[in-house]
């Protein structure tokens, strides 16, 4: 839940949403009638329970449709985590609820009545269960594609895109996609490559000079920041200074460390970020 979140962005692959969730909610009631919905909402107002319904769903239509906007702006700049999108994914419900119980209360007023919080407890109750398994689905159709556009990605990426790090003795110990490097670092006569694998920290430490890296870095887009270190654009997220002048690369991903940067090298990195 704490690894990045991986979605389509864009508003045009996010309002997908904006028919698919309303759509599962129109059809679920339909045919289910859950939590007695036909006789919470059939007569009141004169009008259907299937007249209620409809409203209901193009509530949610309306409310969907403003906030994956917002959210497909937010998630061009914001790292999302899978816990965001799931305490956002709660949050669209939860305004669903807010003006599906507004609706509900105001034609409840010429039938009896019915206060607002009353009709937003229940419409709580149904939007969160009904709709949690819309969302259950999509979440899980997503960590499915993103599994499979890695595996098929690891099977054709050509052989020569793929970093190569060798030991002192020229024997070839490691290959790497250089996309999932998250930095190189020196360590006296090793050197220490950390990357990702399956949204987990690893790292793997070989016995040569990072003088003899150099050509293989240049070659995919790593950069050198430090004496010591190489890091990957890619996965950076700001280039701060500290009180004392010393500047460091701060990572999108939780857990890696602030890596120094100094002055000789950092215009090259700022322009690339």
């Amino acid at each position: 839940m704490n690894t990045p979140l991986r979605v389509s962005k864009g508003y045009g692959k996010q309002v997908k949403y904006a028919v698919l969730m309303p759509l599962f909610f129109f059809v679920f009631i339909s045919v289910y009638h859950p939590f007695g919905f036909v006789d919470f909402f059939d007569g009141i107002g004169g009008k259907a329970w299937q007249f209620h319904l409809l409203m209901l769903s193009c509530i949610c239509i309306g409310v969907f449709s403003l906030t994956r906007l917002v959210f497909s702006v937010l998630y061009k700049y914001i790292p999302f985590k899978w816990w965001h999108y799931v305490v956002w994914c709660a949050g669209e419900v939860m305004v669903c609820a807010l003006f599906e119980a507004l609706y509900t209360s105001l034609f409840y007023a010429g039938s009896g009545g019915l206060s607002y919080f009353n009709a937003l407890a229940y419409c709580s109750r149904i939007s969160f269960l009904t709709l949690v398994y819309s969302f259950l689905i999509l979440i899980l159709m997503r960590i499915i594609t993103n599994k499979n556009s890695d595996i098929s990605a690891a099977m054709e990426a050509p052989v020569d895109k793929m970093v190569k790090f060798y030991d002192e003795h020229k024997r070839l110990k490691l290959t790497i996609d250089p996309s999932v490097i998250l930095y190189v670092s020196a360590d006296a006569n090793y050197i220490n490559i950390h990357y990702l694998e399956n949204d987990r920290i690893k790292k793997y430490q070989l016995r040569n000079s990072m003088k003899s890296f150099d050509a293989e870095a240049k070659k995919h887009g790593l950069v050198r920041c430090h004496r010591s270190y190489y890091v990957n654009p890619r996965h950076i997220k700001v280039l701060s200074r500290d009180k004392e002048g010393i500047i460091y690369s701060e990572f999108t991903i939780d857990g890696v460390k602030r890596i120094p940067v100094s002055k000789q090298y950092y215009d090259q990195l700022a322009n690339l970020l």
